[in-house]
């Protein structure tokens, strides 16, 4: 299950594909405004995201892409001040989306008056701009390359995993290493605490699945 329902990304550059890709391969419903048609139909697209042509600052295109389920808007793209208009244009249409920022200057926090957040591609990953559009409770760990995804989650109270021991509760492919202070090595017969948080190792194949038994009913 998603910690997102569905997020729009503006701008369908290095940035904003490889973020779209993170997002669906964890099941969120990905939406990437991009104005060139070539970056669209580019072979190396990920079928899974909806692309749409257009302008994101434009207020038509902003409908179109927005859904009552869109938890968040990303402005990806390599300018500040279409990344700034499109984030501000979206929150007057729809003032309760969260909004983040591609921001290029290194005084860049001060954006944070018109925007939920900033994310700087300069001194961050991608995995940085993806931890700016997920949810708090899920944190996608920089650093970790390859097809292994490393997650900081916190187990809800009606997740499936939720008093399970691990061997049980997760798939194959996964593997949970340690409560996230780093003190408790997890063992395949620890049982899974609800409330607390841990280091997950899981497969991209198989991350929608750990997932789903880690944060239960709350993704739903």
């Amino acid at each position: 299950m998603a910690e997102r329902d569905h997020i729009v990304v503006a701008g369908g550059g290095r940035v904003g594909r490889r973020v779209a890709e993170d997002f669906v391969n964890r099941g969120t419903d990905v939406t990437v405004v991009e104005r060139d048609p070539n970056r669209i139909d580019a072979t190396e697209v990920d079928e899974r995201v909806t692309y749409l042509q257009g302008d994101a600052t434009r207020p038509s295109m902003l409908r179109e892409a927005i859904r009552d389920e869109t938890d968040v808007i990303g402005a990806l793209t390599g300018d500040q001040s279409t990344n700034l208009a499109v984030c501000m244009a979206a929150k007057q249409l729809y003032p309760d989306i969260e909004t983040v920022a591609r921001i290029q200057v290194e005084d860049g926090d001060e954006y944070t008056e018109f925007v939920d957040r900033v994310y700087f591609p300069e001194r961050a990953s991608i995995k940085a701009a993806v931890n700016a559009l997920s949810g708090s409770d899920i944190r996608t760990l920089e650093g970790v390359t390859g097809d292994l995804e490393l997650f900081d989650v916190r187990v809800d109270y009606d997740a499936p995993a939720a008093g399970e021991v691990v061997a049980d509760a997760l798939p194959e492919g996964s593997l949970v290493v340690s409560q996230t202070s780093g003190d408790v090595a997890v063992q395949h017969s620890t049982t899974l605490v609800a409330g607390r948080r841990y280091i997950v190792a899981a497969d991209h194949e198989v991350v929608d699945e750990v997932l789903a038994q880690l944060r239960g009913s709350h993704d739903a």
